[in-house]
């Protein structure tokens, strides 16, 4: 029952122009710092081997709405004048064409700006596109880029295997056949991803991307050693309202969260001799694994949460950051006769009932980040 994941996947949340995902997703701006070391020894390495002349081209890939990148992204243009004062810098963003691409400009313009944040189109020589070609895809010319960065994006599959019975993310998977199904479409869409970068990069270019996984701890996203488990909350007060009939059983049963977060085995795979990314050229340069911990949770605990003292309204502050990127998945398993109007207030439900959820024990419910980082060489076939 294969089905596409466009328009399901990740369908941004909150008005076009609203900046809606940065404003939320405060995780992800330490997520993206974390990697600051590996991302400019990465970019030197990139100007050293592969002696950019005129401009060098960044792209980041899966950027949403460009926001939690935009630090790091300035620290290493920064990077790239100091270097080599008279290189132009083309920054490049890539998303998919439903993307809220009116809050990337209006970030990267300072027509929105972020605090403590500078605009990246302030500073000289800075050039700022963007594309709507799926990462599934090439998107850029054949040997033109030479510094690709992603932060918690390539997880997203570009189909749906499978239903997941008995739950809504992969990680809950128990049957056999959908697991096979499921790590098998993850492993050829990674392997694709990589694939599309080897052909944009030039020889010597670099790439840095941070991916959820599985870690070998056997952690993930909002599954740490704190707390419930994300998405078992998710599971349990969705599957609530089939019991209580808010939502059907069959619309259970049909919301699946359409990504997959790959453990260290299959992240490395394709860089192993007799692989098609191999054989592009791509070569593992180095590897970690990194929790993140949830910045709202340690507002909380420090006494510091936009709340203040009231955990219902702290749980207000929270509880967005798991909406932003999840919402359409709910929302899709809906049934298509249901207006949109009702959709939207059943997905406000859920998270409503999970506000409550954290209300009742705000020092235990986080969303921390489990990522492996990884650092890319494109080397000369």
């Amino acid at each position: 029952m294969a089905t596409e994941a466009f328009g399901k996947a990740h369908v941004p949340y909150g008005k076009d122009g609203e900046g809606l995902y940065s404003t939320a997703t405060l995780g992800c701006f330490n997520v993206v710092q974390a990697a600051g070391p590996m991302a400019l020894e990465a970019l030197k390495q990139s100007l050293t081997a592969s002696s950019p002349s005129g401009h060098m081209r960044i792209c980041d890939f899966g950027c949403a709405d460009a926001g939690t990148s935009m630090p790091l992204l300035n620290q290493m243009v920064a990077a790239v004048k100091e270097s080599h004062s008279v290189l132009e810098v083309e920054v490049s963003y890539e998303d998919q064409p439903n993307n809220d691409f009116k809050s990337l400009f209006f970030h990267t313009q300072g027509i929105r700006p972020i605090a403590g944040v500078e605009p990246l189109a302030n500073q000289p020589g800075v050039f700022v596109t963007a594309s709507g070609t799926s990462f599934f895809k090439q998107g850029f010319p054949s040997s033109s880029v030479h510094l690709v960065t992603s932060f918690t994006a390539m997880h997203w599959l570009s189909r749906q295997p499978s239903l997941i019975t008995g739950g809504i993310h992969m990680t809950q998977l128990r049957d056999a056949q959908e697991k096979s199904a499921w790590a098998a479409q993850a492993a050829a869409d990674w392997e694709l991803i990589l694939i599309n970068r080897a052909k944009e990069l030039v020889p010597g270019g670099r790439a840095v991307l941070v991916n959820f996984c599985v870690s070998p701890d056997g952690h993930w996203l909002g599954h740490t050693d704190i707390g419930p488990c994300m998405f078992g909350t998710m599971d349990r007060l969705w599957c609530d309202m089939a019991k209580e009939g808010r939502i059907t059983q069959q619309e259970y049963e049909h919301t699946a969260f359409i990504n997959y977060y790959r453990n260290e085995q299959e992240l490395l795979a394709p860089f192993q001799p007799g692989s098609a990314a191999h054989a592009a050229g791509l070569r593992l340069v180095s590897h970690s694994f990194r929790v993140v911990r949830c910045p709202f949770r340690e507002a909380w605990v420090q006494g510091k949460s936009a709340g203040g003292s009231d955990a219902l309204a702290h749980a207000k502050w929270y509880v967005p950051t798991l909406r932003t990127w999840s919402n359409s998945t709910f929302t899709s398993g809906l049934s298509a006769e249901r207006p949109a109007a009702e959709k939207a207030a059943l997905a406000d439900e859920l998270f409503q009932r999970y506000e409550q959820e954290v209300a009742a024990a705000p020092e235990l419910h986080g969303m921390d980040y489990v990522h492996c980082y990884m650092h890319i060489e494109k080397v000369s076939n």
